[in-house]
Parts: C-alpha cells; structure tokens; sequence
C-alpha cells in the first residue's frame, strides 16, 4: 500500500504549484515510458538507507555514488558540527495533508540537518533554489516544535560540486508549508487546472493526453517555424 494514501510528496510539490492538475493526472494515468533509470536512482538509494558496507556493492558507479556521498554528508555534518539522531527513509506529514519522505534527517537539540540524493546523472535545482527541500525542511519543523532551525543539503554524487546547501529559519519553512498545504489542497478539488511546462510535464504521467501540454507543443513549433521562415 502506498503511504502517500494519494496526497501530495515533498517530491512533487513543485510540479502541483506549478500544475493543479498534475496530481490527480499521474493518479489517472500510468507511466509509459522507460523506467529503468529511476530504477536504478532506487537502488542506489537503498545502499544508503541500508548503509551498505562499500566493498559489498559491487557495481562500480553504484559504489562510487555511496562513497561520494558518505563524503558529502561527513563533511556536512563536520562543518556544522552536528551530532544527532540519525533517521534515514523517515516519512513525515503535514496533518493529513501531505507527506515527505526524507533520505536523511539528523536531529540536534533546536537544530536539524536533511540531506536529499540526487543519485543519477543531470541537472537539479541547487539548495537554495529547490522547492522539495524546502518541502522537507517545512515538514520537519512542523513535526518538531523544538527546532529553531533547519540546514538541507542536496547531495549530487556523480556532478560537480557533489553537493550544495542551505539553511532556513523555522518561520520561513512555517510558511512555506501553508502554502505547500493550500496548493495540496487545491488539487484535490474537481478539475484542478492543468499548466504545461518543461518542469512539470516532465515526468507527468498524462503526457499522452494531456490538450494543455499539446497546445504548448503547438504553439511552440508553430514559433519556431517562424522564426526559421524569416
């Protein structure tokens, strides 16, 4: 059973602000296309999870990815000086709202530090500009009144620089969370509006059949065409 119980993931909080209908799309419509690199993206994150030892991972970006980012985080958690609980595939909640999933979370007095994987090749929003780690970072403030403060780090095993980070104050991440919370709820309601785009149609499900994503294809080539015909 998934534990999404069909809400909105931190994973997807962009692509919902940017597409009301983006939620229920992907719940109507399966995924046509190849899954075989977010497959691998999957495994690559149960090493971590598992803290699987380097020498028992026997493909070799599989173990460079554990080590560069076992790295990643050792040096994080250096240059902050943390030293907390660890809970690692922790999910958490906003009331019955929405949920995150979080790769790591360290706990330290007021003070909390995320890490999220980006284990494939590619480019990802940088901390300060990602949406689903301010996501995670709303959901741990909302789940522990105690902390005053959230440091996140994206952690990029196979780019340069392996990682970036960020730090928030518990108002900000406040916030952000009601209006993460307003956009989940919006669409949930009946015929949510559906707003193509390159961010968000991504990995939409509904590619196929979605007019929105099709009058933009259209008008795009339609300008292209132009431009070329001048």
């Amino acid at each position: 059973m998934d534990e999404r119980d069909g809400k909105m993931s931190a994973s997807k909080v962009e692509a919902v602000m940017l597409c009301p209908a983006y939620l229920q799309a992907n719940q109507k419509f399966e995924w046509l296309g190849d899954r075989s690199a977010a497959d691998e993206g999957t495994a690559r994150h149960l090493n971590e999870e598992e803290q699987t030892p380097i020498e028992e991972i026997g493909d070799e970006d599989r173990r460079r990815c554990a080590i560069q980012s076992r790295k990643a985080l050792q040096w994080c958690r250096e240059t902050l000086e943390i030293d907390g609980k660890i809970e690692r595939e922790a999910r958490l909640w906003w009331d019955e709202d929405w949920s995150g999933q979080l790769d790591y979370m360290e706990l330290d007095a007021n003070r909390a530090f995320i890490a999220d994987y980006k284990m494939l090749r590619g480019e990802h929003e940088p901390a300060d500009k990602n949406v689903q780690l301010q996501a995670q970072g709303a959901l741990v403030v909302k789940n522990y009144p105690e902390i005053e403060e959230v440091f996140l780090a994206l952690i990029e095993p196979l780019n340069d620089p392996t990682y970036t980070t960020v730090s928030y104050s518990r108002d900000f991440l406040l916030a952000k969370g009601e209006l993460f919370t307003n956009a989940s709820k919006h669409a949930l309601e009946p015929n949510p509006p559906a707003i193509a785009g390159t961010k968000q149609c991504k990995w939409c499900s509904a590619q196929p059949y979605c007019p929105s994503l099709h009058t933009l294809i259209t008008e795009t080539l339609n300008k292209y065409g132009k431009m070329v015909g001048r």
